[in-house]
């Protein structure tokens, strides 16, 4: 019996990786891809492009050639980039944007499995699998899985700590307190959010079991606190000439390299690390999460309130996370990007408040096949392109349009690059308003001789995102221009509402 739970959950996480290996070629690479990709290859030493020699591509500041010793999680970007160096430069097994993307597939595939095996020890199959389920169908997390090599990494290994730090709880192994520390070292050296980690584990413990933490057998567990940041140095330590400096460096890295840039919130510009409000998590959770999940989540939370430690553990799971956002002059850009790793206690809690409701109706399978099958919709609707969905609390998309930023990492304009590649004159003059490097990684040859030497109105085709946070007065002035005259040469669209635009001279 035992065997058969532990095959139901490697067989769906098999089929999840088959699904997700089979629409990798619809995807595009993000905004951070020679940020990262750079990084990595110069981690593996591999030489990037020189600073002294023209771009390959058109680089915005700061240009990532001199970025590669930035103290950004060094996993986070050897992993893609050994991918890349191997299955596309070496082997050309794969596209470019396909060989890098591999290992965050693989991850996020992964991540619903590891899901299912928490939740599965801890509610049951049925749990572990209604929070897979949910999980690998929320549109953030089905998106970001093919284009995020650092986020849904850390939020899966985040995900594996956790796990094992509970086990460690429960079981006072060596075992447990080993691998609970290692994936806490690993998730640290992919991307600082790991710090939470064991501040999640030590408030749980305080709340949960402060009268035993005295006792002989919670040595072992008390322990973790001195083995994981051990972990965590051992880890981080090789990848850096003077790691100390590193770590010192990381704050500031990660406080002001979105510093002042412009977030589009509800129809009103916030600058980060200035001024973005404390409720920006729990607004973009609310409106980018399918309604009937948020509707489960708030059944589940309710009902976590009330029952024992592990539902504990899922609260602050996702609650201590999102406690920085009350600090002044937090710094964050880009939706629910920055705070992925609480999909999954997201997903855990939505999970119990499903169960509760299923069983309130008596288990009917119309309203399981409706919850699933309406989830299922909104993947296929927004594919590839399900980081720009938005739900009924906005108005979806159409609602969402002004207001929020549709599209964050740049990657609709693979489509508007295929087009311009298609139906350009040759050695037509392109103008990439954003993203501009990882788009021209698309462009035919004779367009990416001359693409950004002129300005927008001299330009033959200008290619913008719907990303309104980053125009400024002249674009609005284009756009207000080429639009009104009828100038749209292309745009790719969901429900009318269009992620990017080509507009011609």
């Amino acid at each position: 019996m035992e065997k058969n739970k532990i095959l139901i959950g490697l067989f769906f996480t098999f089929l999840y990786l088959v699904l997700q290996l089979f629409l990798m070629k619809d995807y595009g690479i993000s905004w951070d891809f020679h940020y990262h990709l750079y990084g990595g290859l110069h981690q593996l030493g591999i030489a990037v492009p020189s600073i002294d020699k023209p771009p390959p591509v058109p680089f915005t500041p700061p240009d990532p050639r001199l970025t590669i010793d930035d103290p950004f999680g060094p996993i986070m970007g050897i992993i893609p980039a050994l991918s890349y160096q191997i299955l596309f430069e070496t082997l050309h097994l794969l596209p470019f944007d396909m060989a890098y993307n591999l290992p965050s597939v693989l991850y996020g595939s992964i991540g619903v499995g590891i899901l299912y095996f928490f939740l599965y020890q801890a509610l049951g199959v049925r749990g572990g699998l209604i929070g897979a389920l949910i999980l690998g169908f929320l549109p953030n997390y089905f998106g970001y899985l093919h284009v995020n090599m650092k986020d849904i990494p850390v939020a899966v290994v985040f995900c594996l700590s956790i796990y094992f730090f509970w086990r460690l709880s429960r079981n006072k192994k060596f075992i447990d307190l080993f691998l609970a520390s290692l994936f806490f070292g690993i998730a640290f050296s992919i991307k600082v959010n790991a710090i939470y980690i064991p501040i999640i584990c030590a408030l749980w413990l305080l709340i949960s079991m402060r009268k035993k933490l005295l006792d002989k057998s919670m040595r072992i567990v008390l322990v973790y606190f001195i083995s994981a940041p051990l972990a965590a140095l051992f880890i981080w330590w090789p990848f850096w000439t003077d790691p100390v400096a590193k770590l010192i460096e990381l704050r500031d890295t990660f406080s002001h390299n979105t510093f002042n840039m412009p977030v589009l919130l509800s129809g009103e510009t916030y600058r980060s690390g200035i001024n973005i409000p404390f409720y920006y998590p729990y607004l973009y959770l609310a409106i980018t999460t399918p309604l009937s999940i948020l509707l489960f989540f708030v059944v589940g939370l309710f009902i976590s309130l009330k029952r024992g430690s592990f539902y504990l553990l899922l609260i602050l799971w996702f609650f201590v996370p999102l406690l920085r956002f009350f600090l002044p002059n937090v710094s964050v850009i880009d939706g629910v990007r920055h705070f992925l790793e609480v999909l999954f206690p997201l997903a855990a809690i939505a999970a119990v408040g499903f169960m509760v409701v299923y069983s309130y109706l008596r288990k009917s399978k119309i309203f399981l096949l409706f919850i699933f099958g309406s989830l299922v919709y909104n993947i296929v609707f927004y594919h590839p392109y399900q980081t720009s969905f938005y739900n009924l609390l906005v108005g979806g998309i159409r609602g969402a349009n002004g207001k929020y930023d549709i599209d964050f990492w740049g990657t609709p304009q693979k489509e508007a690059v295929g087009w311009l590649n298609e139906n350009a004159e040759k050695g037509s003059a392109i103008n990439i308003f954003m993203a501009q490097s990882s788009a021209s990684m698309y462009l035919r040859h004779d367009l990416l001789e001359r693409v950004n030497t002129r300005n927008l109105w001299e330009s033959d085709y200008v290619v913008i995102l719907n990303r309104p946070s980053f125009w400024n007065e002249e674009v609005k002035k284009f756009m207000t221009e080429k639009i009104g005259r009828g100038k749209i040469a292309y745009s790719r669209t969901i429900d009318t509402v269009p992620l990017v635009w080509v507009l011609a001279k």
